[in-house]
């Protein structure tokens, strides 16, 4: 100690001999425990996977089913604002019904404040498809609309799943 004042650790480790070796090599032990992640809870787990893949799946199932329905070709005004709009096979509105009620009930569950931003966003985010689509109908070749339109869809489905999977335990 200098004048009352205590040591550094500079100072004291100044002073350690540099010929001093460990008992053992710690890294192994000190990197094992860097990269190990808190694991999430079986039931959590499984219940986002099971949300995951029924999306994934009736998403699929109208994807399919909808190129099989015979092609009619419709006015080219029309075709032009169907192209960019939401599909209207009846599997995928059942599904898209039955997120949207499960994500109503769901939102309901969180405090007032949460719940007005989170209706804020999904808000934002549909506005910002319409704009998406109404450019498309002007521009339709244009393949960043394209992107934009389905990023937009991604968003509203993600922002749907984050507080489906998100309020899970609370129903737990």
């Amino acid at each position: 100690m200098k004048n009352g004042a205590p040591e550094t650790l500079d100072e004291q480790l100044a002073r350690l001999s540099p010929d001093i070796v460990p008992p053992r090599n710690l890294w192994p032990g000190i990197a094992r425990e860097i990269v190990r992640r808190p694991r999430a809870s079986p039931a959590m787990a499984f219940a986002a996977a099971a949300a995951a893949i029924c999306i994934a799946g009736a998403l699929a199932w109208v994807v399919l089913h909808s190129r099989s329905a015979p092609v009619t070709p419709p006015t080219e005004a029309a075709a032009m604002a169907a192209s960019f709009d939401e599909p209207h096979e009846a599997g995928y509105l059942a599904a898209r019904a039955a997120l949207e009620q499960t994500f109503q009930e769901r939102v309901a569950l969180l405090d007032p404040a949460t719940r007005t931003q989170i209706e804020s966003n999904l808000a934002a985010i549909r506005a910002a498809r319409e704009d998406i689509r109404k450019a498309l109908a002007r521009d339709p070749e244009s393949p960043v609309l394209e992107q934009l339109l389905e990023s937009a869809w991604h968003d509203e489905f993600d922002l749907y799943d984050d507080v489906v999977r998100t309020t899970q335990l609370a129903r737990m």
